[in-house]
């Protein structure tokens, strides 16, 4: 499948981190759609229905985990696959983020 009809939802508090993965994203190919908090990431994800969303967990407006129970309780973005991308490392954060249905969870630093 063609990477250009792959849109993902960069979704990350940090313009740093935004940036890194957008220009990673997009030299691979993939559209790409950012949010910097948590309620313009649910606007997002329920009018543009992503292919992938990457998702931190300390946002403003709501957390990363809000979102990702939000998203999973809606039944037009609840299919999307969701990758948690925090600095939360402990093992009760990566249980917590795939218990509420990440479908993976890295830890920053992460290698592109």
């Amino acid at each position: 499948m063609n990477a250009t009809k792959h849109k993902i939802l960069i979704v990350d508090d940090e313009k740093n981190i935004v940036e890194t993965i957008r220009y990673n994203l997009e030299r691979a190919g993939f559209r790409t759609l950012t949010a910097s908090d948590g309620k313009l990431a649910l606007e997002l994800a329920r009018r543009e229905v992503p292919d992938l969303i990457t998702l931190d967990v300390m946002l403003p407006e709501h957390d990363g985990w809000e979102v990702c129970r939000l998203l999973r309780q809606d039944p037009g973005t609840a299919r999307i696959p969701v990758i948690m991308l925090t600095v939360r490392g402990d093992e009760a954060d990566k249980v917590i983020g795939l218990e509420l249905g990440a479908d993976d969870y890295l830890t920053k630093p992460f290698p592109m």
